[in-house]
């Protein structure tokens, strides 16, 4: 089928889809989730994964981290870096001690016990901002904590892709590719931390003087897509860059009304959209995947192990009941999981069984928290919703 064509197909069914979960009180990404396993090869086989399409979901996971963190109180992110750290933490040790046990009892080697436990300790940045997004929760205390300790878990989910990025290398855990996947990530936080932000600020005040009127939109994701691309650079997944550079240019963004809106109308209205609609298309279960010895105890453990994590992590500073929703919160598993379960199955380290079994995972996690965070949300009246 022609990509266009493919193009419109689906960013018309994604679009239906969410506006009828909205609709019935629904996250919307749950609809657009949807319209891509229908679509895709799951059911009826119109719309199969393609380069172009990963570009589109590329550019989408871009898009919502920069206006998620262009949306985001700085101040507030860094009042919650004690709990953020704490819950990180917690909800990677939990659910990779989790993957460690479940590879045992399963009599996994070495290797696919390591991928198990890697895969069910990142959290998704993209997916829990989403949610919050559509909740209206991004700036509520628990909000906050949750996209924070989602952030730490994306930068130690990179270094844990380095530890497993040797091992298909060399067949064993070495040094040398630890200390490079770590020295990484260290510059480029730390480029971020010292200098990024003013060099940040002054391309974005140029561009306010310029007299082409839309200068400024188009600096906006020229700096998205250029942060983006140096986290990437450094070994580092997309998202952090783009959520970090929003962070940085959001008091700014936000002033500008019109251009705040263009770039949510920019983000969500399309390439957003394709993200979570690509999502969908990776679903794929067959009798063997639902008969698979590894397919339950993956999904409780990943969900059990981050609920405990978070719950355990943010416990000292909050109540009971927003430490579960936290908990809840940091389930999701999507883009940086997918790419540990590709690097696994292309290394042979897996089987084509394990790998269904971790992608069946990533879409059981990615559909039911929204809706256990909506049930969680209805039932914790003491949040304080924020800005």
């Amino acid at each position: 089928m022609d990509i266009l064509l493919q193009i419109l197909l689906l960013l018309i069914a994604a679009k239906l889809f969410g506006e009828i979960l909205e609709r019935r009180g629904y996250p919307s990404l749950i609809g657009e989730i949807l319209a891509g396993i229908v679509l895709g090869p799951s059911l009826l086989s119109l719309v199969a994964p393609n380069p172009t399409l990963e570009v589109f979901s590329d550019i989408g996971v871009v898009t919502l981290l920069f206006l998620s963190g262009a949306e985001m109180n700085p101040r507030a992110f860094l009042e919650k870096r004690n709990i953020a750290v704490s819950t990180a933490i917690m909800g990677v040790v939990v659910p990779f001690a989790g993957g460690i046990l479940l590879g045992m009892l399963l009599n996994l080697s070495f290797p696919e016990t390591l991928f198990i436990a890697i895969a069910l300790s990142i959290t998704s940045i993209g997916i829990s901002i989403r949610m919050l997004i559509d909740l209206k929760q991004l700036n509520s205390a628990v909000g906050i904590t949750i996209v924070s300790a989602a952030v730490l878990d994306d930068i130690i989910g990179v270094f844990l892709l380095g530890v497993l990025s040797a091992v298909t290398v060399q067949g064993e855990v070495t040094l040398n590719a630890v200390l490079f996947s770590v020295i990484g990530g260290i510059l480029f936080l730390a480029f971020f931390i010292s200098i990024g932000p003013r060099i940040l600020r002054w391309f974005f005040s140029l561009a306010r003087k310029t007299e082409t009127h839309e200068m400024v939109y188009s600096v906006a994701i020229i700096l998205a897509l250029g942060s983006a691309f140096l986290s990437h650079f450094a070994g580092m997944h997309y998202a952090i860059g783009a959520f970090l550079a929003g962070l940085v240019l959001g008091e700014g963004i936000r002033r500008d009304r019109m251009l705040f809106d263009s770039l949510m109308d920019f983000g969500f209205g399309f390439f957003v959209t394709f993200f979570f609609a690509s999502i969908g298309l990776l679903f794929s279960f067959s009798a063997e995947t639902l008969l698979s010895p590894f397919f339950l105890p993956i999904i409780i453990i990943a969900v059990a192990a981050k609920i405990l994590g978070g719950f355990l992590g943010s416990i000292p500073f909050i109540s009971r009941n927003e430490a579960f929703l936290i908990g809840i919160g940091i389930v999701p598993r999507a883009e940086i999981a997918l790419v540990v379960a590709r690097v696994a199955l292309i290394a042979g380290l897996i089987g084509v069984e394990l790998f269904s079994a971790v992608t069946a995972m990533v879409i059981v996690t990615i559909l039911a928290t929204p809706l256990l965070m909506k049930k969680g949300f209805s039932v914790v009246p003491t949040i304080d919703k924020g800005a």
